[in-house]
């Protein structure tokens, strides 16, 4: 399947997630740590450490935070279990896309991101513990 093209979709899908990358992951959360107690233990999410750092979060609409630089995702109607930005629309049929994706991932739940061409797999997904949050936020230490 060739990559697909997007445009701006007619009318935004509903949130389901939110994505930060890099810069915007960090900050995402910052505002997860610092927003409401009851918040964290709605969603579900990534955190994803590394030389770019991912943090995605699933949950209602209500709950997911907003920071600079964030993508919010929804889940294609044809295509539940594929989440895309929720202002973006694919020339593709979403059930293709999500069967491709599936099959690249090796997972029937993903987030595509268009923009970075990223894949990820959201079996994987769970409760985001404070002191996870915490140690993913904590700067790297030194060796020595």
């Amino acid at each position: 399947m060739r990559a697909p093209r997007w445009s701006t979709r007619g009318e935004p899908l509903e949130p389901a997630g939110v994505v930060g990358v890099g810069p915007a992951a960090a900050a995402l959360g910052r505002r997860l740590r610092d927003g409401p107690a009851d918040r964290l233990a709605g969603l579900r999410g990534c955190l994803l450490a590394g030389e770019v750092p991912l943090l995605l979060l699933l949950g209602p609409a209500a709950l997911l935070p907003w920071a600079d630089g964030v993508v919010y995702l929804g889940r294609e109607p044809d295509a539940p279990r594929l989440l895309v930005p929720t202002t973006l629309i694919a020339d593709v049929p979403a059930a293709l896309l999500a069967r491709a994706a599936a099959a690249r991932s090796g997972s029937g739940a993903v987030a595509l991101l268009p923009a970075s061409g990223a894949l990820i797999d959201l079996s994987g997904a769970g409760a985001i513990e404070p002191a996870a949050l915490a140690a993913w936020l904590a700067p790297p230490r030194g060796d020595g």
